[in-house]
């Protein structure tokens, strides 16, 4: 039998509430050469039984079970590697997808200049009560240095959920942990190891395809990434993975002027999680001497003025 052209791929850990409608639009794709590949990390809430009874009644969908739980980045990884198709969708088992979300996105890929497509989310509760995010422009090819600065300005997604990958790009650029200057646990809640799925594939591309239509459903939700985990938690591991990204592949004007925006907004705001320049500055990836100081009140002062004369 040949083998399928994308494997849709769900990793699921105690989702029985909303497993069978995010299993469904996968399977109710108008993209017909797909499977799907759903891997369960030992739920214990009736999930993997939603699953059985899936992968019973429809021979597209494959089913594997971890013994333990391995944690949320392992257990991507094993999807990863349990994949047979050429190109791999992420879709998080509290999440849906458009029904045309594949039809859309695979002929973008088939330019093989194009490291990844990512498209507009709908984000909410439920579609109804949803905002539309990452739709700034029309559908088009562009740099993956301007994705890179869509990602920094929060302006593009960070999640693998909204993106369509090579199989073998997602499994080099999928890592468990960086060696960040502050120890991170990036395994545990998997901020940082998302965003640099793309940003690591995008830098080995000269082009990222961007769809303007919300072709991605994220639900909001108390137990869901975004809102169960502490803000301070995923901030820290997202801007930890991006400094350390930027310092080793964009040099270090590049680096001090993202934390510069970064250390500004927190001092503006005061927030629990403020830093002082040097603290700061050390522990994301710098040496907080005052060279690094200066430079990050000058970057800070210089992109404030720029907020400004853009509101004129």
């Amino acid at each position: 039998m040949s083998l399928p052209k994308v494997s849709i791929l769900i990793p699921v850990f105690n989702r029985h509430e909303y497993i069978a409608q995010c299993i469904q639009s996968a399977l109710d794709q108008t993209f017909t050469d797909f499977e799907v590949v759903i891997v369960d990390n030992a739920s214990d809430d009736g999930t993997w039984e939603i699953c059985q009874q899936f992968a019973a009644a429809d021979k597209r969908v494959r089913i594997f079970r971890n013994e333990s739980n391995i944690g949320p980045v392992r257990n991507w990884r094993r999807c990863a590697q349990e994949a047979k198709g050429e190109y791999s969708k992420i879709l998080f088992s509290d999440d849906c997808l458009e029904p045309d979300c594949l039809r859309e996105m695979v002929p973008r890929l088939d330019d093989m200049e194009v490291a990844l497509v990512y498209c507009a989310a709908r984000i909410g509760k439920s579609r109804d009560e949803s905002v539309v995010c990452y739709t700034r422009f029309e559908s088009s090819r562009i740099s993956s240095t301007r994705f890179l600065n869509l990602v920094l300005y929060r302006k593009a997604p960070v999640s693998p959920g909204a993106a369509l990958l090579r199989t073998h790009d997602l499994l080099n650029n999928l890592h468990l942990q960086f060696p960040t200057s502050t120890p991170r646990e990036f395994e545990k809640n998997g901020a940082g190891p998302d965003v640099m799925i793309l940003l690591l594939t995008a830098r080995e591309y000269p082009y990222v395809a961007h769809i303007s239509k919300p072709l991605v459903f994220f639900r909001a939700h108390e137990g869901s990434f975004t809102t169960g985990i502490s803000n301070i938690a995923v901030n820290n591991g997202y801007r930890s993975a991006l400094a350390f990204f930027l310092i080793k592949n964009l040099g270090r004007k590049a680096w001090i002027d993202y934390l510069a925006r970064g250390w500004f907004k927190q001092r503006k705001h005061a927030t629990d999680s403020w830093r002082g320049p040097a603290a700061y500055l050390i522990e994301y990836e710098g040496r907080g001497s005052v060279i690094e100081i200066v430079t990050l009140f000058f970057y800070a002062l210089k992109n404030e003025m720029l907020k400004i004369f853009r509101n004129k």
